[in-house]
């Protein structure tokens, strides 16, 4: 055990004792005092607790592991431990409740393809034909939510890679655990605190197209990178795996898609879902189901485009749920859907002369067809003997229904715990009878009903008051013109307006005619000095607005507002 080991184990002894359980599978830190753990796909809460500096010591003692920073300017950090766990860390103040971190555990014993088995996650069928795909060098996706068991997956399909061959995996956190023996692990880093020396999936995946691979596994597609595994796979690079969040595998389509959108390089809608269609091959999804079990749910076949640009995938085999025991227990069966693959003729050429066309008939493992799943639209099917009549369009034979009533009577009496108590369940018919439409309601009014007219004043101010309703106005007079103007000015209101303050002053009366023998006016004799201003303070200017106060003032001065004011000569004093 190394000093950073032992230094991580004294961080987070509140929760030592889970991370030691095997039957532990994850465990949830939602802040210093509420704790959670996942036990056999079930949520538990745990009396275990931290203080608020040990919590956030072991995040910064996980990331000063794996070499990452974590500080307020990048709060999140994505690690793993020692052992493999992947962990997920946020710190405040982004994270509300203290300190979150997320320590998903992986088994310590690598899981095959018989664990699944074992688990009922998936059957031997569905082994074999996810082998002959790894054979023929298919280009496959795992498909999934969160914690659906994706990268499990992914690392036991992976194992099935011939030992001979060259495998190159490019992961955000290393979570991979192959067993070959040639095998080139590639790991994306962050930018520094300087915004320096990043490395991300993209650039890790052209390296890996000058580094001779055999095979390229990518542990989650989650960006642009994308676009630069769709190319890898059209250039010859067959036999490529990743996992990605998707639920069906027509909406894993979709997905790829609009992550190669994200990538610097732009290509119209329609090239890059060709890409996409070409590229892909075959789809696993697999889901946690409500029970806390992981199933496979559907192998499911990439299709060429439709005619329309759209994406096409038919399911190969299908888990159908059936009931819920009274533990509540999912029950349930894995099936072929009687459809026969494409590349069925390749992988017999390739040594797998079992898959013959009984090998995708339900009949043959005496389970009834699934009543759902998804086939390709416009797309000529191959179907197995005992569903031969689909060829045709024709309906179910009616035994169908009774083979379906007596396999769920088998499948309850085949429960670890007995046939389940209660009102046995109807066989569910193969098309969901309609439910009856709700009672139509009255279609509401395109416009709100107006209320009622006020009666008509005696005045003759008719504008409208602002509680009515102007389009309502509009029509009205459109109908029926007025007869008179809809705003007029009462007389007494014009004869009482006072006048305006803006009126222009009075013009200045004209000078008097000059006395015969006088001399002009502003003109001086010879030797005469200009009459001077007797001293005093300068009689003030009149104004307009204030002839009403000043009424009884004598008006002895002219108009002054004009720019030359002229004013009278004083009289000389006589002698």
């Amino acid at each position: 055990m190394t000093m950073y080991t032992e230094s991580l184990r004294a961080f987070l002894k509140p929760v030592l004792a889970y991370l030691d359980d095997e039957s532990v599978s994850e465990i949830m830190i939602n802040g210093p005092t509420d704790v959670w753990i996942e036990r056999k796909g079930r949520l538990i809460k745990t009396d275990a607790s931290f203080s608020d500096e040990g919590l956030l010591g072991a995040a910064r003692n996980m990331a000063q592991f794996v070499g990452r920073p974590l500080s307020e300017e990048r709060p999140r950090l994505d690690a793993r431990l020692p052992d493999g766990s992947r962990i997920h860390v946020v710190i405040p103040p982004i994270a509300r409740n203290g300190t979150t971190i997320s320590i998903r555990k992986f088994f310590k014993d690598k899981l095959t393809i018989d664990s699944l088995l074992k688990f009922k996650s998936l059957t031997k069928p569905m082994a074999r034909l996810i082998e002959a795909g790894i054979a023929t060098k298919l280009n496959m996706l795992v498909a999934g939510g969160t914690g659906s068991g994706k990268t499990t997956l992914l690392n036991i399909v992976s194992s099935l890679i011939p030992d001979e061959e060259r495998i190159l995996t490019i992961e955000d956190s290393a979570e991979l655990q192959l067993n070959q023996s040639h095998i080139v692990a590639f790991e994306s880093r962050p930018a520094d605190k300087f915004g320096k020396g990043a490395v991300d999936m993209g650039d890790l995946l052209h390296s890996a197209l000058r580094l001779r691979p055999d095979r390229i596994v990518v542990g989650e597609v989650r960006g642009g990178e994308a676009f630069h595994l769709m190319q890898a796979m059209n250039t010859g690079h067959g036999g490529s795996l990743a996992t990605t969040h998707a639920n069906t595998p027509t909406d894993t389509l979709r997905r790829i898609e609009s992550l190669c959108l994200m990538s610097s390089v732009e290509l119209p809608m329609v090239a890059v879902r060709a890409q996409v269609a070409s590229a892909i091959n075959f789809v696993i999804c697999c889901e946690r189901l409500h029970d806390g079990s992981r199933k496979t749910i559907a192998l499911s076949e990439v299709l060429p485009l439709t005619e329309k640009g759209e994406y096409r995938t038919q399911d190969i085999f299908v888990f159908t749920p059936v009931a819920k025991d009274e533990h509540g227990n999912i029950l349930g069966y894995h099936a072929p859907t009687g459809i026969i693959p494409n590349f069925i003729q390749k992988a017999r050429a390739y040594g797998f002369d079992d898959l013959d066309d009984a090998f995708f008939d339900p009949a043959t493992y005496g389970v009834p067809p699934p009543p759902s799943f998804h086939v390709g639209e416009a797309y000529t099917l191959r179907w197995a003997p005992s569903l031969k009549h689909r060829e045709q369009g024709l309906p179910d034979p009616a035994h169908f229904k009774e083979d379906w009533a007596r396999f769920e009577e088998v499948l309850r009496n085949a429960a670890p715990d007995g046939p389940v108590s209660g009102p046995k369940q109807a066989a569910p018919p193969s098309k969901p009878a309609a439910a009856p439409p709700p009672p139509m309601k009255a279609a509401p009014a395109l416009r709100p009903s107006l209320p009622p007219r006020p009666p008509p004043s005696q005045d003759d101010d008719k504008t409208p008051p602002p509680t009515r309703n102007p389009f309502a106005e509009q029509e009205d007079t459109r109908a029926s013109p007025p007869s008179e103007p809809l705003v007029q000015v009462s007389e007494d209101l014009l004869a009482e307006a006072p006048p305006a303050r803006n009126t222009p002053p009075p013009r200045r009366p004209p000078p008097a005619p000059a006395r015969p023998g006088a001399p002009p006016p502003n003109t001086l004799r010879a030797g005469a000095t200009p009459t001077r201003r007797p001293p005093g303070p300068p009689p003030a200017p009149s104004d307009d607005l204030d002839e009403d106060e000043d009424d009884d003032r004598p008006k002895t001065e002219l108009n002054t507002s004009e720019k030359t004011q002229i004013r009278p000569a004083p009289e000389r004093p006589r002698r």
